[in-house]
């Protein structure tokens, strides 16, 4: 008895008699094996492409059409069973694969975060090298969402993942709620090694959540007026009309265009309250001249049929309000105002939730919205919205952004503000406490105990070897980092503002890869869950109404498979990238959140070659005390600490970090020098290669003999 299959089959090429056709046969040549293997993979890649139901290839309508290119083609297509088991699984199982290879030893960033429809899913996301792979779904009904059971999720995740593909994982983000967090937390006080970093690009929503809750007027005022327009279907064609009107060029007449829409902000999608602001501005004039030249038909289209006297009045009272909103000057000033502080933070969230989100770009952008909200106009909400962002920063992971903003070497220490007390000896302490942690992972197992018994030196030597690159990195002339200054700006032109790539330029020289290797560590974690959202974008095209019986197995597999084609068909233009959605004025509004560089007027000042020496001085202890200690025993590298005790550089707020101003010392007449300072000056600028005032006596050191004849 033949199959479902092969009966529709058997029926179409009944109706598809040559002498009742219309139309004609395909030719009859058969398929070998190869071919039929081929066609039967390339069924299963176009029906994920184009999302088609699993039953489409038995569809009567769909074998006439590949009947009519040949005539032996329900030979080769395969059944809805055939589509959704064997073939999509052998083509998952290569998508795994080749994931494999891709992520094998890259520094990766796990990610997870969850999503409703009928059930509970969570998503797992790995990225590397700006790519974001689906990793699991997770049905999670019913199971725990304590700290605890978070924390024992997440490390299966991680171990699993590493298990399989050979990555390392150096960090996982989550969301900052209930579980998640304290899942989270607690991942990093058992595994100190890892990240445990909130996603960054929820930081806007909240942000802006802060600042309605600190202006609640503007969420009020503004949605409403668009609320009201989209509520009375009636009035919005009034106010559509006056818009085509002024649009035409033609007096009297209706523009061909179709009127804009009046966009309403929706919390959940982080940037439409910008969107919305802003398109209400561009209608500005069309709303204003229809709330006075139509205001009585406007409450006439509100009011409709309604006899109620009393639905009637509030209806009345209601329609006159905002026309008289639209009318007064006053309304859009506040919008404007409004807008221009709230785009800040739209910005941000853009950057923030972008597949390469780096640390340095978030901390900046926090700074930059913190700067921008401390001169608010208002003092109430300019106090508050500074209290609660030094509140959000507090919860951050401070060493690791603010290194990460060091490691950038197009920023390094410019954008921190005068009163940070960015000390040389202060930053370093910070960043060997986290290169000491990133590199605090358990021996392996699996080593020999000759292979163990040679971790701890090699692993103390690498440290001195970061130690002094790192303080070569911040050194101004340093031999291996001064020739990438000189064309910094060539290079930045040619290749972007991407960092890691220039630190791999560095991986080949022996004193610096190390730090290179770490730089790109920490640079190439992707702060945000960005990936996991897009992902269930996916699935809400997948997982639609009529196939809400898709197992979350079946659907993972159509979506890794789905991404594999997407990046294949951008890889040979087969797909055109889409162009980024640009909802504001860049240049504007990165001059909003703009951090100044201090360094730039750092180096006006008196002691800024005095530092320069200083650093300078540190890089050749630390390179002469790597000379005495080759070939010897290893030893925990000690860093030579200036007088004085110095303070601990983080935790740190926002408000001297990157607060306060740089003025230029006044000058000052020249004091005589003791012969202690003069040898002092003669040492330092030999050192730093600066050349001797008028006359400076020649010499330093044994030639001085204090200007005696």
């Amino acid at each position: 008895m033949p199959s479902k299959k092969h009966a529709s089959f058997l029926a179409v090429k009944k109706k598809m008699k040559q002498p009742e056709l219309k139309v004609f046969k395909g030719i009859d040549i058969p398929f070998n094996d190869a071919q039929a293997e081929m066609v039967q993979t390339q069924f299963l890649r176009a029906t994920v492409s184009a999302n088609l139901p699993f039953l489409w290839t038995t569809d009567a309508e769909v074998v006439k059409l590949f009947m009519m290119f040949r005539s032996r083609a329900t030979e080769v297509m395969p059944s809805d069973k055939v589509l959704s088991g064997r073939l999509l699984d052998e083509s998952a199982t290569q998508v795994d694969a080749s994931v494999r290879v891709e992520l094998a030893g890259k520094y990766v960033t796990m990610a997870s975060d969850g999503w409703k429809d009928k059930n509970s899913v969570t998503g797992v996301t790995a990225s590397a090298e700006g790519k974001t792979h689906l990793v699991d779904l997770i049905h999670t009904r019913g199971k725990k969402k304590d700290g605890t059971s978070m924390c024992n999720a997440f490390c299966g995740h991680i171990d699993t993942f590493e298990g399989d593909t050979g990555g390392i994982v150096v960090a996982y983000i989550t969301d900052n709620d209930g579980g998640s967090q304290r899942g989270r937390k607690d991942l990093v006080i058992k595994r100190p090694y890892l990240f445990g970093i909130q996603c960054c690009s929820h930081q806007g929503q909240l942000i802006l959540l802060d600042y309605f809750k600190e202006n609640p007027e503007a969420k009020e005022e503004t949605a409403g007026a668009i609320g009201w327009i989209n509520r009375h279907e009636a009035v919005r064609d009034v106010f559509d009309e006056t818009q085509q009107q002024l649009g035409s060029r033609q007096p009297g007449e209706k523009s061909s265009k179709p009127a804009l829409t009046y966009l309403s902000a929706n919390l959940t999608r982080w940037t439409t309250h910008t969107v919305s602001w802003n398109r209400q501005l561009e209608l500005k004039t069309s709303l204003r001249n229809a709330a006075i030249n139509w205001q009585q038909d406007i409450v006439s289209a509100q009011v409709g049929a309604e006899k109620n006297k009393k639905k009637v009045a509030a209806m009345t009272k209601e329609a006159n309000k905002y026309c008289e909103l639209f009318d007064d000057p006053q309304y859009w000033k506040r919008l404007q105002t409004i807008a221009d502080y709230v785009e800040p933070i739209t910005f941000i969230t853009n950057i923030n939730q972008g597949d390469t989100t780096r640390g340095d770009q978030v901390i900046l952008g926090l700074a930059g919205v913190y700067l921008h909200f401390s001169r608010h106009a208002n003092p109430r909400v300019a106090a508050g919205m500074v209290k609660r962002l030094e509140k959000r920063w507090a919860d951050f992971d401070q060493p690791f952004f603010v290194i990460a903003l060091v490691l950038n070497p197009y920023e390094k220490l410019s954008r921190f503000g005068d009163a940070a007390g960015v000390q040389i000896f202060a930053l370093h302490s910070v960043f060997m406490e986290l290169y000491r942690r990133v590199h605090s992972r358990p021996i392996p197992e699996t080593l020999s105990e000759a292979e163990r018994d040679l971790i701890l030196p090699q692993k103390s030597q690498k440290e001195t070897i970061v130690s002094s690159a790192f303080l070569q990195y911040l050194s101004d002339n340093s031999q291996h980092f001064s020739p990438f200054y000189d064309q910094c700006d060539e290079f930045r032109k040619l290749h972007g503002d991407n960092p890691v790539l220039v630190w791999r330029q560095f991986l080949p020289v022996p004193e610096i890869c190390e730090l290179a290797d770490f730089a790109i560590l920490i640079l190439g974690i992707v702060v945000n869950s960005g990936g996991t959202e897009r992902v269930f974008s996916d699935l809400k095209i997948k997982r639609t109404r009529l196939r809400n019986r898709l197992t979350f197995e079946k659907t993972e597999k159509m979506s890794k498979v789905g991404a594999s084609i997407r990046a294949e068909h951008l890889a040979e233009g087969l797909r055109k990238q889409r162009d980024p959605r640009k909802n504001h004025d860049a240049k504007r509004v990165a001059e909003l959140i703009a951090v100044p560089k201090y360094a730039d007027l750092l180096e006006q000042t008196e002691d800024a070659a005095w530092r320069r020496v200083y650093t300078d001085w540190a890089v050749s202890a630390r390179q002469e005390e790597m000379a005495a200690e080759e070939g010897g025993e290893a030893y925990e590298p000690i860093v030579p600490a200036p007088e004085g005790r110095s303070k601990k550089l983080l935790p740190c707020p926002l408000s001297k970090l990157f607060g306060g101003t740089v003025k230029k010392p006044p000058s000052r007449r020249r004091q005589a020098f003791t012969q202690e300072e003069r040898l002092m000056e003669l040492l330092a600028a030999e050192h730093s290669d600066e050349e001797p005032d008028d006359g400076e006596l020649e010499g330093s050191g044994d030639e001085y003999d204090g200007g005696n004849e």
